[in-house]
């Protein structure tokens, strides 16, 4: 008899947690919670997120159809799309007042993976985030190029690590590793006859503090080029204006060298010793300044 009601027991429990996981899906607050999302977002990072056909899944979590983010400017441009987005809550932070979910999705021919806490739930004041990117197509989007304003290509990798306060990016703290490979960049500089870097690799560390990205070891490569960079940039609002202090070194292949006879001495020198030429790139993201010696 104490058998039979334990299974009754059992059936019972297991009955409950199904109807309440169905209630649960039938009268979620979609459209509620989709608004507070998009507005945490948007006010963490200073981009507008627009979140599209939110739904609930399990094991619990959301399933978006696509995530667009787009320039706060009037022109509202769309400047990098995700889709097939899926989310899963951490329950355990649930228990403890945090707001903590894992994401992953496609995006532009490879993948897009986070991981978010914000905190506490009843007001968000905090925000964490970890992003991998793999295999991004940066030709396939425009939105880094209308950022940086000047045009860049190829594959980007790589880990982020983010926190700070909500709606305070200025002052947000941070780092990781970033790998671009098959890249191409317009460079302006009278110094080179190529007027793009092709084949452009590059792996670097940076760093986030106090609205300074620090570079540092960061080596790169391509088509008759390879050198060494290190410095900073001077994050501004708009991204395209802030400011360069980098320095570093490089092997530069003689013809593709255009220097004025006096500078021209000074680098031929220096490649006939096998040395890296020194060099310092000065202005703003959309306006560099490559400078010798």
């Amino acid at each position: 008899m104490r058998r039979v009601l334990t299974k009754r027991v059992i059936g019972y429990s297991l009955w409950a947690v199904v109807l309440t996981v169905v209630l649960v899906i039938w009268r979620f607050p979609y459209e509620s919670l989709q608004e507070k999302l998009e507005a945490v977002a948007s006010a963490s990072l200073g981009f507008k997120f627009d979140l599209t056909d939110m739904s609930f899944t399990l094991p619990p979590g959301l399933k978006f159809a696509k995530c667009t983010v787009r320039s706060m400017d009037p022109a509202n441009k769309s400047l990098f799309e995700a889709t097939k987005v899926h989310s899963r809550f951490k329950l355990l932070q649930l228990l403890k007042g945090n707001l903590a979910f894992t994401v992953r999705s496609q995006a532009y021919g490879g993948s897009l993976s986070g991981d978010f806490r914000l905190a506490p739930i009843h007001n968000f004041k905090n925000y964490r985030m970890r992003v991998w990117a793999k295999k991004v197509s940066l030709e396939s989007q425009s939105g880094l190029s209308l950022l940086i304003q000047r045009p860049l290509e190829g594959e980007i990798s790589g880990e982020i690590e983010l926190e700070g306060v909500v709606g305070d990016l200025e002052n947000a703290a941070g780092g990781g590793n970033l790998r671009l490979t098959d890249g191409s960049c317009p460079i302006d500089t009278p110094y080179l006859k190529a007027k793009t870097l092709e084949g452009l690799e590059v792996v670097a560390t940076v760093e986030l503090s106090g609205g300074n990205l620090k570079i540092s070891e960061c080596k790169f490569n391509g088509k008759g080029f390879e050198g060494t960079l290190t410095g900073e940039v001077r994050l501004q609002p708009r991204l395209s204006g802030s400011v360069l202090n980098l320095a570093g070194r490089g092997q530069v292949e003689a013809e593709l060298i255009n220097l004025p006879a006096d500078k021209g001495r000074v680098a031929e020198a220096f490649l006939n010793r096998g040395k890296p030429l020194p060099f310092k790139v000065r202005g703003t993201l959309a306006e560099p300044r490559l400078q010798l010696f």
